[in-house]
């Protein structure tokens, strides 16, 4: 389950933030069923979150 920490959305497979809740749930849907992240998914990443 994708998390919510300063309205920021986090993969819970590989812990990549984003903006969009949508993407998010994406990128975890992929790495569960892949074990492994897809490029088109993760170029939507936060690159430094601020915590």
């Amino acid at each position: 389950m994708v998390k919510k920490i300063n309205n920021l959305y986090q993969c819970e497979e590989c812990f990549l933030f984003y903006d969009s809740k949508e993407i998010a749930k994406k990128c975890e849907n992929f790495c569960k069923n892949n074990h492994a992240c897809n490029i088109d998914i993760i170029k939507h990443a936060i690159k430094n979150p601020k915590s």
